[in-house]
């Protein structure tokens, strides 16, 4: 696993907040946010509310490109085909493609994506200026031989770039390599991830005050904290620091976030505050202050690196508590790797956090996972294990962790004077607080034997802690610590001896052994005896060499622990104590054992061909049945075939191969090969024969062109196993094909096809012959509307020399892949009517989607070549075909459950499909985008590619009517997004949709999550700026208006926040009560004429329902119609219509029974109220603006017949003409 995300690992105590609530202003639930990838590749996330979230896909110059869209679990991951080769052979951070984590770590439209570089040798990571173009070298770190960068997301694709060296290539040409790697000696890119900063019972409980009784203060042993700072002016740390020094940029060691005081005063407090009795457990040790953590307790991987190599080789600190963590891993990770080297370099103990995920098994994190680390979890006063506690075993190989637990539940120490509350004390729980306990005990211990390793000190507190019984390895690892046993004790030993984990069935000859040392620190030789305490575990699979050694006085004497796995057939963790008793019967040293067993592991060979039987690179799925660890990513086989060993149990096994596409061997297109089950219980090979591929596609009524294309597989085995990939396809391919199979019975197995079909911009014909595979490319000029006559020459490969004698005014050159720059360039000074590029590579030619003063289309190579043959005799005229403006589309989309079908064809009639006739009145010269989401089973997401510009104001959009599927409009200018609201079309239905019209207001819809109460209390996402097309939720763009929500329950403000988004965090009364939200939002004239302030209230009845149940809250919503032009213009008597409406599944929504619409044109001093007639669909008026009026001010109200009502008023809600 790559570097991990650290978070403190502590809870503090804090009084109740007082109302009014003031949350943080979060905007989260309505804001469209980009997460640029390393790649450069853009993601554009919305949550979703009551239907799935949008997840769209765009190349660094916003064009479609070829990604996996994966959903697992809660987590969407998107992985662009230029990172498959590398994500597939561990060279990058799968964390990097982690959407959901991105965006929860603060990289949503960030300008800068923090990463750490780790190289292949010492010399290239010392390279001067070894960091790839488009990044910044922030600082070394040795421990990883390692740099941490930044990277420019401005110039994503040029680190992209120079960090591959060029190699990424499109999906059309993905390279056949079997060993792709990074330039500059880069050997793995890792994501810098974001961290944060997670007593005199708790000090008497762990035996502190026996060693001070000896004189044992830990003087003169060098102990050092990674934290977020000191308080050094604080009386218990007053001159206790030695050294100290701050690692995040631009502020000091000052602790101003309170949670590094805490632990650096559990480690090595003096109780001056408190008269000596809150003491530290090693109150004379010498404290070193690393800040790794800035004041608001956050930071990154590279702050903690930095950090451990100053503390371990700077200071050279004989202990290192870090009271930090992340993910759970299984220790491979850059902060545990960094453990593992530092402790053996330096002789150094960290002592780390176990971290605050339990009770799940399985949770201990990084960098606790370190095989160096001492990692510690928490117990309570009574040695109960704390319920946050992480549990082992360790990821992947169950090794023994945590290895020992301290008092970590409502620890006394020393309290920040930055931090909240009051009084020089404060109390904390987490393993945090366990985590300094075992630090200073081990200061303590270093003080008497100053010569040992941090291993060994980290054997003896694991040893000669005491015993836990109740509280499984596993759980609680050796016991809790006892330091007063442990400076006393005689003999130590070995603190865990894991056997490791192994096939069952497999009798191993000497490989699962390992030794157990007993150290005599006494003067006098013992004799122990040795027992194996293992409850549960077969007779014979743990064993002793000897069950009695003799430890001479000072020295050493070792015994093998060994593991005979032919004594069980079944898979399981196995673990036991060995106690070593001593002449007087007294458990002198404990060590704890284990083994683990799992499935037998077999080759899975997957092959994968072609349309034509041959070997074709792929990106190849596997899931294992009920093994939710055991999903993997797609990975990539540059020759088509894939060696994976994995252990045996029943899997799914799928493939996008990269095959021969629709218009001849040199065309490209996606093909779906799936194995949905298969059974490994031996060497197994899986043949995804691509020779029964068939193609995808839709036919439609009138003539369309793909102008977008998708293709999702998803496959669940049993509980636990799912996954859905989806795979937008990149522009290079002109086609989708899948395997016809049989249905797979009992798990879920589906397929779903996604076009979005245009009008063709651009046709060519030569004769008879069509040029059907013809890309314009986005962003090129556009030829008038109309079919003309065009003579076409040859211009080679399109340079300057070229057109040097060559009559191409007016006409089509047709020429082979170049310089676009340059070809653009020169056709345009030669007069080129129309430059058709033939690619010489597989696939289409595409090549971002910048302006170009020339139309620019590009032709597949076997056609292009057929046409340059014929051009290059001369006297050949094209027929051009032009529709610059798109009339209609088609957004189609087919769903196929249990099988893929043999007929994959789509061919809808106009009766099956619905009619939108879309209005898009946007201001003039305004651009306009627009993209339409379908909502299908198994996805949390709704992924969408690459939204198509908007070239005109009216068109037609046919659209696929199915009962099963629902869509989602979303469409956006510079200044506005809008997104409307989920619908299932009806077959045969007509509907028509307006966009950007004025009187843009909060306007909710189920696109976003809905109001509601649950036991919690009340959640509101409020966006601002719907325009007044019907039931359309929009926003304005970040930074361009203020937003306001404040609830009430009667007259008492209950809560209030800045944006959009407000959450209740005091408790609710449960009887029902009349509540009031109030939403205001405000933007400047300047970047909006109208609708420049609004205000609405609406009122409603709410109580506690059943416990456990969500119920949405009944906020009346209002809508208008009105007419104008595209500045948004009406006329002086035009007609308004008012239309009220209740959110969908409202709780307590009555019937609206009244309407009221006022108007004022001097912007709210004064108000006419206007008579108002019920219509089918609502309430209309006409307007009688007075001469000079130039803008329109509203206020509406409704009522239903349960007492819910809203007013809103909208201020110059629009203009008048």
């Amino acid at each position: 696993m790559g570097a991990v995300s650290v978070i403190p690992h502590a809870y503090a105590s804090t009084d109740a907040a007082s109302t009014p609530d003031k949350p943080t202003s979060v905007d989260e639930s309505v804001i469209s946010r980009t997460v640029t990838l390393v790649t450069g590749d853009r993601v554009t996330v919305r949550s979703g509310g009551s239907a799935p979230g949008t997840t769209t896909v765009q190349g660094p110059d916003g064009e479609p490109v070829g990604a996996h869209v994966t959903s697992m679990g809660a987590d969407t991951y998107v992985y662009p085909d230029s990172a498959m080769p590398y994500l597939g052979r561990g060279l990058i951070d799968k964390r990097l493609f982690n959407v959901t984590r991105l965006l929860r770590e603060g990289y949503g439209d960030a300008e800068r994506l923090p990463l750490i570089l780790t190289y292949k040798n010492d010399a290239a990571a010392k390279r001067s200026g070894a960091v790839p173009e488009g990044s910044r070298e922030v600082r070394s770190l040795d421990s990883v031989r390692g740099k941490a960068v930044t990277e420019d997301l401005g110039r994503a694709d040029d680190f992209w770039s120079a960090l591959t060296g060029h190699q990424a290539a499109d999906a059309g040409s993905r390279s056949e390599s079997a060993s792709p790697s990074f330039a500059q000696g880069v050997a793995k890119v890792w994501l810098d991830s974001k961290i944060e900063a997670d007593l005199a019972d708790t000090v008497a409980q762990v035996g502190a005050p026996s060693v001070w009784a000896e004189g044992n203060t830990g003087e003169g042993v060098d102990v050092a904290v990674l934290d977020t700072g000191v308080d050094a002016q604080h009386p218990d740390l007053d001159g206790r620091i030695e050294t100290s020094a701050s690692f995040v940029p631009g502020q000091a060691v000052t602790d101003r976030h309170g949670h590094g005081t805490h632990v650096a005063a559990t480690v090595a407090g003096t109780g001056a505050a408190s008269q000596g009795k809150e003491k530290g457990v090693a109150p004379g040790a010498d404290l070193h202050v690393g800040k790794v953590l800035n004041d608001s307790g956050s930071g990154y991987d590279s702050w903690l690196l930095a950090g451990m190599e100053w503390a371990a080789k700077d200071q050279r600190a004989k202990i290192i508590s870090m009271s930090i963590g992340g993910d759970p891993t299984d220790g491979t990770d850059l902060l545990s790797q960094a453990v593992n080297t530092l402790s053996e370099e330096t002789g150094a103990l960290f002592v780390v956090a176990a971290g605050n995920n339990g009770p799940n098994a399985s949770s201990v994190e990084s960098p606790g996972a370190a095989d160096a680390a001492l990692t510690v979890g928490a117990v309570n006063g009574e040695d109960q294990i704390a319920l946050f506690s992480s549990r082992g075993p360790r990821l992947v190989d169950h090794a023994l962790k945590p290895e020992i637990t301290a008092p970590g539940v409502d620890v006394l120490a020393a309290r920040s004077q930055y931090s909240p509350g009051e009084g020089h004390y404060t109390t904390m729980s987490g393993t945090s607080m366990a985590t300094p306990h075992v630090a200073g005990a081990a200061a303590l211990l270093a003080a008497e034997h100053p010569d040992w390793t941090g291993q060994q000190l980290k054997d003896a507190l694991v040893s000669t802690a005491k015993s836990t019984p109740e509280l499984g390895p596993y759980d609680g690892g050796s016991g809790r610590l006892d330091i007063a046993a442990t400076t006393k004790a005689p003999v130590v030993a070995t603190g865990t001896a894991y056997l490791g984990i192994h096939p069952r069935n497999n009798k191993l000859s000497g490989a699962a052994e390992r030794q157990v040392t007993y150290t005599n620190t006494s003067g006098t030789d013992i004799t122990l005896d040795l027992a194996l305490d293992a409850p549960g575990v077969p007779h014979g699979l743990i064993t002793l060499s000897s069950d009695r050694v003799t430890v001479p006085a000072g020295g050493t004497e070792t015994v093998t622990v060994a593991a005979d796995l032919s004594t069980t057939s079944d898979k399981g963790l196995y673990t036991g104590v060995i106690e070593a008793t001593g002449p007087g019967g007294q458990v002198l040293a404990d060590t704890v054992v284990g083994v683990s067993t799992e499935d037998q592991p077999h080759h899975l060979v997957i092959k994968v061909t072609g349309r034509n039987g041959e070997p074709v690179p792929a990106s190849i799925t596997v899931i294992r049945e009920n093994d939710p660890a055991g999903v993997a990513y797609p990975f990539q086989t540059g020759s088509g075939t894939a060696d994976v060993l994995v252990p045996e149990g029943t899997y799914a096994v799928w493939a996008w191969g990269v095959v021969e596409g629709a218009h001849g061997p040199s065309s490209r297109g996606v093909g779906l090969l799936a194995a949905p089950k298969v059974v490994v219980d031996t060497d197994t090979t899986v043949t995804l024969d691509g020779t029964a591929l068939r193609e995808v596609k839709a036919v439609t009524p009138k003539e369309s062109v793909d102008a977008r294309l998708r293709m999702d597989y998803h496959r669940s085995l049993g509980d636990t196993a799912s996954v859905t990939d989806a795979y937008t396809v990149p522009m290079a391919f002109d086609s989708m094909w899948a395997k016809p199979g049989d249905r797979v019975d009992g798990d879920e197995m589906s397929v779903t096809a996604r076009w979005r079909k245009i009008q063709p911009e651009l046709s060519v014909e030569s004769g008879s012959q069509s040029f059907d595979d013809l890309w314009l490319l986005p962003g090129s000029a556009r030829l008038p509307e109309g079919s003309r006559h065009v003579a076409a020459v040859f211009a080679g490969t399109g340079t300057a020399a070229d057109y040097s004698g060559l009559d191409a005014k007016g006409k089509v050159a047709v020429v082979r892949r170049g310089n676009l720059d340059k070809q653009v360039t020169a056709a345009e000074k030669a007069g080129v009517k129309l430059l058709l590029i033939v690619n010489g590579e597989p696939g289409r030619y595409f090549d971002g989607v910048s302006r170009t003063p020339v139309t620019v289309a590009t032709l597949t190579k076997d056609l292009g070549e057929h046409l340059i043959s014929q051009v290059s005799k001369g006297g050949v005229s094209l027929r051009v075909t032009s529709h610059p403006t798109t009339d209609y589309l088609y957004d189609l989309v087919r769903h196929w459950n249990g099988r893929v079908p043999d007929n994959l064809t789509y061919r809808p009639q106009q009766r099956q499909l619905a009619r939108v006739d879309v209005d898009f009145r946007r201001r003039s010269g305004e651009t306009a985008l627009d993209s339409r989401f379908d909502i299908t089973p198994h996805r949390h997401t709704k992924v969408g590619n690459a939204p198509i510009e908007v070239t005109q104001r009216f068109r037609t959009d046919w659209v696929t009517a199915d009962d099963s599927v629902r869509w989602m409009t979303e469409v956006f200018t510079p200044e506005v997004i809008q997104w409307g609201a989920s619908i299932a079309y009806p077959a045969g239905s007509t509907h028509r949709e307006q966009w950007f019209g004025p009187i843009q207001r909060p306007r909710l819809n189920d696109s976003i999550d809905l109001p509601q109460r649950s036991d919690a209390g009340f959640i509101f996402s409020v966006p601002g700026w719907g325009d007044s097309g019907a039931d359309h939720a929009g926003i304005a763009v970040p930074g361009q208006l203020d937003q306001t929500l404040a609830l009430y329950q009667g007259n008492t403000l209950v809560a209030e926040t800045p944006g959009g988004y407000l959450e209740t965090q005091t408790k609710l009364r449960p009887e029902l009560l009349p509540y009031r939200l109030v939403a205001t939002t405000e933007r400047d004239p300047a970047f909006y004429p109208y609708s420049t302030r609004t205000r609405t209230t609406w009122q409603f009845v709410s109580g506690s329902g059943e416990q456990g149940r969500t119920a949405r809250l009944p906020l009346l919503q209002l809508d208008y119609a009105l007419d104008t032009d595209l500045e948004h213009k009406a006329a002086r008597s035009a007609k308004v219509t008012l239309l009220p409406s209740h959110l969908p599944a409202a709780t307590n929504a009555g019937t609206v029974r009244s309407a009221g619409l006022w108007v004022s044109y001097d912007d709210g001093a004064t108000w006419r109220e206007q008579r108002l007639k019920k219509t089918g669909h609502g309430w209309e008026t006409q307007l009688r603006a007075p001469a000079g009026a130039k803008h329109v001010t509203l206020r509406a109200q409704a009522r239903d017949s349960r007492g819910n009502s809203v007013e809103q008023t909208v201020i110059r809600a629009f203009g008048l003409r």
